[in-house]
């Protein structure tokens, strides 16, 4: 089981509400290339919050940022975050195993609420996820600025996918 397989399966196990996002989306939508972290947009009511610390504790995955993951609850310490860290996520990962990384989706155009209703339901080696679907991604990926070569290469497989269907 690979480290992204592993990660998802603990949320979902963990009953914590989110929508998959970023390049494991990519990648699941038809998009061929390596990503090392899992980005998802978590539903902020603080009892599924609750439930993602639980499972990043039990996982070993600690903040990289020195901030307590309780405060981020507080949709007021999420805004000062991006509005004066300038942060896009907060990302959890294993001090031992780099390759264990969630990032958790920060700004409000990324915020589970903007995702839900662009999120599609998907079966994954028997999970059940819901993952924001090609059409939000590739408006998300084009709102890049600078866009990275990952980014454009995502792009132009995800418009190629959409003009197929």
């Amino acid at each position: 089981m690979g480290p992204h397989t592993k990660i998802l399966k603990e949320l979902v196990a963990g009953g914590v509400d989110f929508i998959l996002g970023g390049g494991v989306a990519c990648v699941l939508h038809g998009v061929e290339r390596v990503t090392m972290d899992v980005d998802v947009a978590v539903h902020m009511a603080s009892a599924n919050w609750d439930r993602l610390i639980l499972v990043m504790n039990k996982m070993g995955l600690v903040p990289r940022a020195p901030v307590r993951p309780e405060t981020l609850a507080d949709p007021k310490v999420r805004q000062a975050m991006v509005e004066e860290k300038k942060a896009l996520v907060f990302t959890f990962i294993h001090p031992n195993e780099p390759s264990l990384q969630l990032d958790v989706f920060l700004r409000p155009e990324l915020s589970y609420e903007a995702l839900k209703p662009h999120a599609q339901p998907m079966d994954i080696g028997g999970l059940s996820l819901q993952v924001a679907s090609p059409g939000k991604l590739l408006a998300l990926k084009k709102g890049i600025q600078p866009a990275r070569q990952k980014d454009l290469l995502d792009i132009a497989v995800l418009e190629a996918k959409i003009k197929k269907e």
